[in-house]
């Protein structure tokens, strides 16, 4: 990687970190934030509807801050970023009822959710090995989703679940201010781009790959946010070697979170390398379909091993198909495209909270897994049309 990429991968890998922690507090405490009278909440349900909002705004808030991502730049959007999401999870780690946490949790979703197209769309202007440094960018999400569990879980078993957010809301504050004082930018890179029709708007244009691509995000949407949702509660309830709930929740979660950032590696180094990484899509989805069903059925120490054998290979796919974005998109519309995109995996993603409370409250959270390895099922047969549809020269 050139030098000149290194500050800008890094400026976007820390906040992509921190980001995925503030979304991962939530899942980390829901069985202590379900035990407090104070909030007079009945039931997972109530609590996956909050989840619900938050997750919905992470996804939709994507498509105007890709928009002015576009217009006025990615670092720009980086802080407002950083310095909202510290406000907002200051706001929930001090809320005294149920209407407060749903609207701060609201906050923190439309504050993040500026991140990914502002991120994404950085590092794709910016970067020539766009593959690697996806999946650099990726690892720092993994960092995050493994780093939000195991501190909140630990500060909560220890002063509750409000401290949790008390303390990622400082990390925001001293992220922020570092982001700031660096002010990093990159040259532009042009690549391969997709280029629209004469006659037809760059912006709207959407070339039958990339469609196919954002297919794909709404299903594997579905699926994230699912299993970050309810392995917390699945780990919980189905392991019995570790210490205590929290421990469960938190620390034994991160490791399966850390074990996905050799995913992100794997996913990113295939971009560059295969002639065509779309193939890379295939493994992906072979892999993970199984081991779904795999940590629906099995408990304890089974279901810890299975869990890490996963975490690889469901987290590849994200580098692969940022990669992809950054290649079939028009070149004046790389945030807006990835904020689509990520509408996609986060907005309608964010129902899997709901319909996962459903079906945790009537069947049991284990059962949650089973439903996502249909979703994956859907994912593989959809990744096998795409690839005929391929063209033949890229």
């Amino acid at each position: 990687m050139r030098h000149e990429d290194r500050g800008v991968v890094l400026t976007a890998a820390s906040a992509h970190m921190l980001t995925h922690a503030y979304m991962m507090i939530f899942p980390t405490v829901l069985v202590l934030i379900a035990a407090d009278p104070s909030l007079r909440i009945t039931g997972y349900f109530q609590l996956g509807i909050i989840g619900t909002f938050c997750y919905a705004l992470f996804g939709i808030g994507a498509i105007p801050a890709g928009i002015l991502a576009d217009r006025y730049g990615s670092e720009t959007m980086l802080r407002i970023c950083v310095f909202g999401s510290a406000l907002s999870s200051l706001g929930a780690g001090l809320s005294s009822s149920a209407s407060a946490l749903v609207l701060s949790m609201v906050c923190l979703g439309a504050a993040a959710s500026m991140y990914h197209p502002s991120g994404l769309s950085f590092i794709s202007r910016n970067v020539k090995a766009k593959g690697q440094a996806m999946g650099y960018h990726g690892v720092g999400g993994n960092i995050g989703l493994a780093l939000g569990p195991v501190l909140s879980g630990a500060v909560a078993a220890l002063w509750g679940w409000r401290s949790a957010f008390i303390l990622f809301a400082v990390l925001g504050v001293i992220l922020g201010m570092v982001i700031s004082s660096l002010n990093v930018r990159g040259t532009t890179v042009v690549g391969k781009q997709a280029k629209a029709p004469p006659g037809q708007s760059g912006s709207l244009f959407i070339p039958m790959v990339l469609f196919l691509v954002y297919s794909t995000s709404v299903l594997y949407g579905l699926c994230y946010r699912g299993a970050m949702m309810y392995l917390p509660k699945h780990f919980v309830n189905n392991i019995y070697f570790a210490f205590n709930d929290v421990a469960k929740a938190g620390f034994l979660v991160s490791m399966v979170t850390l074990a996905g950032a050799l995913g992100q590696m794997l996913g990113g180094s295939l971009c560059d390398r295969l002639k065509k990484p779309e193939y890379a899509y295939l493994l992906v989805f072979l892999f993970t379909t199984p081991l779904f069903f795999s940590i629906w059925l099995l408990k304890d120490w089974g279901l810890f091993r299975v869990s890490l054998m996963f975490a690889p290979f469901f987290f590849a796919w994200q580098p692969i198909q940022n990669t992809l974005i950054a290649r079939y998109c028009v070149q004046s519309a790389h945030g807006i495209s990835y904020g689509v995109n990520f509408l996609l995996i986060m907005g309608v993603g964010s129902m899997a909270a709901s319909v996962g409370g459903y079906v945790t409250d009537v069947a049991g959270v284990s059962y949650v897994f089973g439903v996502l390895g249909l979703i994956s099922m859907l994912s593989l047969l959809l990744v096998f049309y795409m690839l005929r549809r391929l063209p033949a020269r890229i």
